[in-house]
């Protein structure tokens, strides 16, 4: 059980520090989108201004062409895509890189056979005496921080796997050393719960051998054995608890070694059907064997049986007479699924999270009468899960239950 909560305390972790990494990746790239915009802008209103004073108007209409000269002539490399439109937003003059022929600010797209064109565009408008002569635009490619901003996307996807596995591996690690204070409380308790449970069985023993003498002095003198009886009962209880807590531990103990062999759970199902019979029959439930599957499950022959009989026993203890219980086995994908159901009392919708929990019952009178102990259940429970099984509950108050085990297959 504490090694499930490891698990899960990793798992959790690990998905908070991926949504964490998730964020500040989000986050640095908008910024970073942000700072490359902002940079391009401030180039291209820079190098717009640099350039103004270099427009001529020849017929009314501007002109770079004497700047363009003068640049060839120094050699000086032009990043950028200078142009020159006329009052009616028609291309004049194209210098530098290859752009995009049409007035715009901001971001501008245009795509070609093979390929898309990206650039950011800043324009002026061109004045002489007052009167409008033109636009002067400048633009600049954005394909490279395009990739630097996709090459920052896949660098985050691409750490993600190995960032998720080591700090789940750390998680693993630290819940151990967190949960190791917890982990030895609860060995001390099921050490507790196991002496416990084998301290009760020797008064018990001598309060049992000491009741069959009385009733056989008793018997002698012809007195009711009433009080005897009563004794007998509550000892019988004592003695199944006793059984129960040694049994619960032993599955719950962590550092036990259970036999572990091939299963088969049509034989398993077929003893306890006989098993139960003569008793069903005894309160009028009928109580029979569904189809059940040929394969086996990988399990300790022991704590199986000792499972399917609890489940068994529970539904015989809430079933009133007339009704029916069934069990039968499917195959689940990779798993077996031993199906228990009935045509009892049923389960509370409020209860069926705590059916499984120690010395909790759904009908208190009833358990107490049909002398049950509150710990069957809960030894199902731990059964499943040392099996590394799945256990569901579904059921509709006065019409029955079904218990399901899920347990991997051989």
């Amino acid at each position: 059980m504490l090694n499930q909560m490891r698990v899960k305390l990793a798992l959790y972790f690990m998905c908070l520090v991926l949504v964490l990494h998730l964020i500040g990746a989000t986050a640095f790239y908008v910024l970073f989108s942000a700072s490359l915009v902002r940079s391009n802008q401030s180039l291209l209103s820079d190098l717009a201004s640099e350039i103004r004073p270099s427009i001529k108007i020849e017929n009314g209409v501007p002109t770079l062409r004497d700047w363009a000269k003068r640049a060839k002539e120094a050699n000086s490399m032009v990043t950028a895509t200078v142009q020159l439109f006329d009052k009616d937003k028609r291309l004049l003059e194209k210098y530098g890189d290859q752009g995009i022929d049409r007035l715009g600010r901001g971001r501008l797209e245009e795509r070609e056979r093979s390929s898309i064109k990206k650039v950011r565009s800043v324009n002026e408008l061109i004045k002489t005496a007052g009167k409008e002569s033109g636009y002067l635009q400048v633009q600049v490619s954005t394909i490279k921080n395009d990739e630097a901003c996709e090459l920052a996307i896949y660098a985050t996807i691409v750490a993600m796997p190995f960032l998720g596995a080591l700090v789940a591996v750390a998680g693993y690690i630290f819940s151990g050393i967190a949960l190791k204070p917890a982990e030895q409380a609860m060995q001390l308790t099921r050490r507790f719960v196991a002496d416990a449970g084998h301290e009760l069985n020797t008064p018990i023993a001598i309060i049992e051998a000491s009741l069959e003498a009385l009733g056989e002095i008793l018997k002698e003198n012809n007195v009711k054995e009433d009080l005897t009886e009563i004794i007998a009962k509550a000892s019988a209880r004592m003695s199944e608890l006793a059984s129960d807590l040694i049994f619960l531990a032993r599955v719950e103990n962590p550092i036990s070694h259970y036999v572990m062999a091939p299963v088969s759970v049509k034989k398993l199902l077929e003893d306890v059907c006989d098993d139960f019979n003569t008793l069903a029959k005894s309160r009028d439930i009928h109580f029979k064997l569904g189809a059940v599957s040929e394969l086996e499950v990988m399990g300790n022959l022991e704590f199986l049986r000792r499972m399917v009989t609890n489940l068994a026993s529970n539904a015989l203890r809430y079933t009133d007479a007339g009704g029916s219980i069934i069990l039968w086995s499917e195959v689940e994908g990779r798993n077996l699924a031993i199906k228990v159901s009935d045509t009892g009392i049923g389960i509370p919708p409020e209860s069926i999270d705590h059916v499984f929990d120690r010395f909790y019952r759904v009908d208190k009178a009833r358990a107490r009468a049909a002398g049950g102990a509150g710990l069957g259940l809960s030894i199902v429970k731990a059964v499943v899960e040392s099996h590394k099984g799945n256990i569901t509950v579904t059921s509709e108050v006065g019409r029955g239950s079904t218990f399901k085990v899920t347990i991997p297959l051989a």
